[in-house]
């Protein structure tokens, strides 16, 4: 059974479509990657999964009391309130576990787990207000905000944006023991390699799933695109062909029929596109 389905899927924004009949799953324990150059819509495929965006067309499906947490590129936090206060308030909001009457040693736990965390990330003074806070170190404490809380599925939107290295290496110790789901963007291929077992390739509006790493990927990707760009060559010559045909038989009474026929397997041809961006994140 599926976690998360997105099912034939269309966004337009800002009057480009961003994607089209777009298909996505993911399974339990599966570790996700979403590839792709910027402005293909990453993001905002993203948000769609987490709820907070809504498909043009096309069904996004959870399963049944699924938790999902959603770390944006830069996440918001109030300017004035300190560093741990934050975390605390955004991830008991977050957590659909969340109880009115949660017990004092949950509270304590959930602190301590938070302020283990932020020391682990280099935040070490809990009580500083976040806008005094830079933007390396509001997005290692919004890392501590949504791993904080347990969850089926973790989105995270450029996870390594704003980290220096030994975070980075953190981060990544962090997914490799990750027990359940999660699916990241990224442009960064050595952490890629490092933590996810799927890659999803968003290009010319769809999404492609390719099992294994970024460098599995790639070296299946380039096979693919010379059958691709070999079955291209072989159409685009018979095209030129039929048209060519079409264009010396079509007036002539005794070849027209035969110009019609070769006409109307042009009209019905499913032409082959190449793409025009690359694959390396």
């Amino acid at each position: 059974m599926n976690l998360l389905t997105v099912d034939h899927i269309t966004k337009v924004y800002t009057q480009r479509e961003l994607f089209h009949d777009a298909s996505f799953y993911l399974q339990d324990g599966e570790k996700v990657g979403i590839i792709g150059i910027n402005g293909t819509g990453k993001s905002t495929l993203l948000k769609i999964m987490a709820g907070l965006e809504e498909p043009d067309a096309g069904n996004v499906v959870r399963a049944n009391h699924l938790v999902i947490r959603y770390l944006p590129q830069m996440p918001e936090f109030d300017p004035q309130k300190g560093a741990l206060e934050n975390v605390l308030s955004y991830a008991q909001i977050g957590s659909v576990h969340q109880q009115e009457d949660r017990e004092e040693h949950e509270k304590w736990n959930l602190e301590s787990n938070a302020k283990s965390m932020m020391t682990r990330l280099g935040i070490y003074n809990f009580d500083e207000p976040v806008g005094h806070l830079s933007g390396g170190q509001r997005k290692r404490l919004a890392l501590v905000a949504v791993l904080l809380t347990p969850c089926d599925v973790l989105l995270l939107d450029e996870p390594t944006n704003y980290l220096d290295a030994e975070h980075i290496a953190w981060l990544k110790r962090y997914l490799q023991e990750y027990e359940n789901a999660f699916i990241l963007i990224s442009h960064d291929i050595p952490f890629l390699n490092d933590v996810v077992n799927i890659i999803y390739h968003m290009e010319n509006q769809r999404l492609d799933r390719y099992v294994g790493d970024y460098d599995k990927f790639q070296e299946v990707y380039e096979v693919k695109k010379s059958q691709l760009e070999a079955a291209y060559r072989k159409q685009q010559q018979e095209i030129s062909e039929l048209k060519d045909f079409v264009a010396r038989n079509k007036a002539r009474v005794s070849t027209r029929n035969m110009a019609m026929s070769r006409q109307k397997k042009l009209d019905k041809m499913d032409v082959i596109e190449l793409a025009a961006e690359k694959p390396k994140p």
